[in-house]
């Protein structure tokens, strides 16, 4: 078994579960029922979630069959990809933050649902519309007729791996873009962490909880910026093994961040209170997953 399985087997998920994710959460908003509103922006987050390592794993998939495949298909498939998964990490991250103004406010704001509906929408359509080219690719009988045959020279022309490659300021500024998301992100992750193992209990999680916000910004940034470079040389990325152990580790620690978020054990901590033995351990555990990410990242220029 090989990335390309792997990237068979994932990219249902995303799919599957972002169309089960909207028609709850219509369902929702015409019975009114919040809690379902809740478990509707839950599923939204891990789905984009999970769109990670989909992601990553197609690049590992276009290389196993670029010697059999039309390129202009696969780079059509690719470039589609990116608008969907970009599209679906925009929706979870407005997912989270109406779980966080749930928890804070009691409840999601009106323009935070008009959002989620519209871009989950957009999404569902593009993930279709994607999964749909990626068929085209394997099963020929599916094709459009009007289908171009092209060189993988002429099918790169014009994709977004392309510009990247051929644009000066797009790496730097991709670089800069994802070191600045992961100090946001490590910095309000290891206070809220801190908080959650006993240290600083003359803070409230309460007061912590605003902090948030700042470190969901700082991951989305890290996470669209990466892309964009992982987009603009996949092989370099693809062929290290540190790189998917980084993914793996951003895809459970980001799961985690739904302890802080939902459940009432971290929110119900006041100034002064010991916090519960399962968060401590959670919040040890993911500590030393978002330093893994850190390390493992740093690793990729030394390993390629």
């Amino acid at each position: 078994m090989n990335y390309a399985h792997v990237h068979i087997v994932l990219n249902h998920f995303p799919t599957i579960g972002t169309v089960l994710g909207l028609l709850l959460f219509v369902y929702a908003l015409l019975r009114r029922h919040d809690e379902l509103k809740e478990i509707s922006f839950v599923i939204f987050m891990v789905m984009a979630l999970l769109g990670l390592p989909t992601f990553i794993t197609g690049a590992a998939a276009e290389r196993a069959i670029s010697a059999r495949s039309d390129a202009v298909l696969v780079e059509a498939h690719k470039d589609a990809a990116v608008m969907a998964f970009t599209l679906l990490a925009v929706v979870g991250t407005f997912s989270w933050l109406g779980l966080w103004q749930a928890r804070r406010f009691g409840r999601i704001s009106s323009w935070n649902k008009a959002v989620v509906l519209v871009l989950s929408t957009l999404t569902v359509a593009s993930m279709i519309s994607t999964g749909s080219m990626g068929g085209e690719i394997s099963h020929d009988e599916i094709r459009p007729e009007e289908a171009v045959v092209a060189s993988e020279e002429e099918g790169l022309n014009g994709t977004l791996e392309a510009w990247v490659l051929d644009t000066a300021w797009a790496w730097p500024t991709g670089e800069t873009l994802h070191f600045t998301g992961m100090t946001l992100l490590m910095g309000v992750a290891l206070l809220v962490n801190l908080r959650l193992m006993g240290f600083l209990r003359g803070i409230s999680f309460d007061a912590m909880h605003r902090l948030l916000p700042l470190g969901i910004f700082g991951f989305g940034m890290a996470l669209l910026s990466g892309m964009l470079m992982f987009n603009g040389n996949p092989t370099r990325y693809i062929n290290v093994p540190t790189f998917y152990l980084k993914m793996f580790l951003i895809v459970v620690a980001g799961i985690a961040v739904l302890y802080a978020t939902v459940f009432d054990q971290a929110w119900n901590l006041r100034a002064g209170d010991k916090p519960p033995l399962t968060g401590q351990v959670l919040a040890v555990v993911t500590t030393i997953m978002w330093f893994g990410v850190l390390y493992f990242g740093r690793m990729i220029p030394f390993l390629e």
